[in-house]
């Protein structure tokens, strides 16, 4: 069996040294954020999913969620788990305290994530949506649906799913084919079919509500082939009294099957089938037009890419933990620069170059995307919460670049680093016994959940960065050329913050050329996307390097022994070193222009 220990103190660091949480007490869910009361919280939070989630996971995976009698019957263990999980107070931990949660602040909820996922993503997906959909039931829904929906979101008592993709198309929300017929009394009719639902159906729970995309006829009756027409719809698998929330006779809702998966066979991932199925509208007061339509459906979805994100920092920290465990016991051949095992057949792979090329990268980059992942994190509650106006904005325009970026290259990083940690147990890792094959076909889903990555990347580089006359550009590559400028007088910081700014410069160019490059190549900035969104990623990764470096070299570390502070400084070098060359590579190929792609017929590829 895996083992796994939570990064409990490796978060302390990040919270005390590099965020600084215990200075923000004013900002909502920190009053109490000292680094005795966080190391408690995380500690609480660890020993749920190293003792209670982790040891189960691999088996109800291998059990997998079934389809019995048009219902799903999950693995043996997850109807325990359920039990404990709503009495751990965990499940509603990031829930404002006035729903009945623990307020704890969005920077928690980053750590919930990444724990959740390393030990038990096919279990936490069943209750995934209960927190962000009660918060934006609570901010967009009727006042019965706050009255007796959210509170049973919030305790887990019931579940939610986001019920957006459908057979024939993805992204495109132009072609879904489900529609929605308005009744006299108000609600709605709902009439087809959605794919991919996590969590469509279960027996966790007492009910099940689905946020559904739908189209609406307009005024004339017809219904328009643009977004226009799509609306969100709260359509419950049993019918709500609005009166006392009592739940009565099934409503339309259906489980078609089950998908057969590359991983994560213990969460039900369902075909949902809605046939005259009952719903209530769901949109933003005082908006209008695809504002007000798609309010709910892009409060889920940004909150689910962050999640998303983190996913990757998860599984690579659990799988490098094991191959990192395997690689100081596994005795294969001599160390090029002496025996370190004299007395033994051979030493240990840890000392071979390529086995440290696996595991360090892999580490590397766990511990510098966690650290900008909860900087993110921490920023939303400083966009929310702030009483500083252009503060406020920076923030916001961060987070409108990296959740994109973060939601794609964490992905995809973290599921090229599980697979090197495999890669380090050579053909043991292939055997299932070993347990990286299974971190491995789980992690693989993420670079396709909440927008496949090449979306997340046009997302970037067509919208993200271009809003606003390019406020969010600037304010990425201003706040970076600012800590850049501050660390000039740091005595040992040139081989951290050199790379970095030598890396920004890089981009920005590669953002102009391939931006005026449309101009005479409609599919440049297209063609060039994917690699622009790795490279964002990379810098953005070597930032938070470069900070805890800083940090490290000026002495402002409390929550760093001498060990740990050297492995840090050695980690960040690692990223220096062996990551941020690649951005100039990227670059080059950037800028190509887009007939390598664009110009092969289509029935030669």
């Amino acid at each position: 069996m895996t083992s796994y220990t939570a990064p409990v103190d490796d978060y302390v660091f990040l919270f005390h040294d590099v965020l600084k949480l215990h200075e923000h007490r004013d900002l909502p869910g920190f009053a109490d954020f000292d680094p005795e009361f966080t190391r408690g919280l995380l500690q609480g939070l660890a020993d749920f999913h190293e003792k209670v989630l982790h040891p189960v996971n691999r088996a109800a995976d291998e059990e997998g969620a079934r389809l019995e009698n048009g219902r799903v019957r999950t693995p043996g263990p997850f109807k325990e788990l359920a039990r404990q999980y709503r009495e751990s107070g965990w499940l509603a931990a990031g829930v404002p305290e006035r729903l009945g949660g623990a307020g704890l602040p969005p920077v928690f909820g980053a750590v919930s994530s990444e724990f959740s996922v390393a030990t038990g993503q096919s279990f936490r997906m069943y209750f995934s949506f209960c927190a962000p959909a009660a918060e934006m039931l609570d901010a967009l829904a009727e006042p019965w649906i706050k009255e007796h929906v959210v509170p049973r979101l919030v305790a887990g008592e019931w579940t939610a799913t986001m019920a957006m993709t459908e057979a024939h198309c993805g992204t495109d929300l132009r072609q879904i084919r489900t529609r929605a017929e308005p009744l006299s009394d108000g609600t709605w009719r709902l009439r087809g079919s959605k794919i991919f639902i996590s969590g469509g159906d279960n027996d966790l729970g007492e009910n099940v509500v689905h946020i559904v995309l739908a189209k609406v006829p307009g005024p004339d009756g017809r219904i328009a082939n643009d977004l226009s027409s799509v609306n969100v719809f709260l359509v419950s698998r049993r019918r709500i009294d609005p009166e006392t929330g009592a739940l009565g006779a099934e409503n339309g809702v259906g489980v078609g099957s089950i998908e057969h998966k590359m991983g994560l066979a213990g969460s039900a991932t369902c075909v949902m089938n809605f046939e005259d199925a009952i719903g209530h509208r769901i949109a933003a007061p005082g908006r209008s037009g695809a504002a007000a339509n798609m309010a709910a459906m892009f409060f889920l979805m940004n909150y689910a890419r962050v999640g998303v994100a983190m996913s990757g920092i998860g599984y690579t920290e659990i799988a490098q933990q094991n191959a990192a465990a395997y690689a100081r016991e596994r005795l294969s051949g001599r160390a090029t620069r002496g025996p370190v095992n004299p007395a033994g057949p051979a030493d240990p792979i840890i000392v071979h170059a390529d086995i440290r090329r696996l595991l360090l990268g892999a580490r590397a980059f766990a511990e510098g995307a966690r650290a900008l992942g909860v900087k993110i994190a921490f920023m939303q509650s400083l966009a929310r919460h702030g009483e500083d106006e252009a503060e406020k904005t920076r923030c916001e325009d961060l987070m409108a670049v990296m959740t994109p970026v973060m939601k794609a290259y964490c992905t995809d990083k973290g599921f090229e680093c599980a697979n090197d940690c495999l890669q380090v147990l050579g053909g043991h890792g292939f055997i299932a016994e070993y347990g990286l094959e299974h971190f491995v076909r789980n992690a693989r889903v993420g670079q396709l959940y909440e927008g496949a990555n090449g979306i997340q990347a046009l997302d970037l580089v067509k919208r993200k960065l271009t809003a606003h006359q390019g406020r969010p550009r600037a304010s990425f590559f201003g706040t970076i050329e600012r800590f850049v400028a501050a660390q000039a007088g740091t005595p040992g910081a040139a081989p951290y913050v050199r790379p970095l700014a030598a890396a920004l410069d890089v981009l920005g160019d590669v953002l102009d050329r391939a931006t005026a490059a449309d101009a005479s190549d409609p599919d440049a900035s297209a063609a060039a996307a994917y690699d622009i969104l790795t490279m964002f990623g990379i810098v953005a990764v070597g930032w938070a390097w470069a900070e805890i470096a800083c940090l490290i070299l000026k002495g402002e570390t409390s929550h760093l022994g001498d060990d740990a502070k050297a492995r840090k400084l050695a980690l960040a070098r690692v990223w220096m070193a062996r990551e941020m060359p690649l951005v100039r590579a990227l670059a080059d190929r950037a800028l190509l222009s887009s007939e390598p792609l664009m110009g092969v017929p289509s029935d030669l590829i």
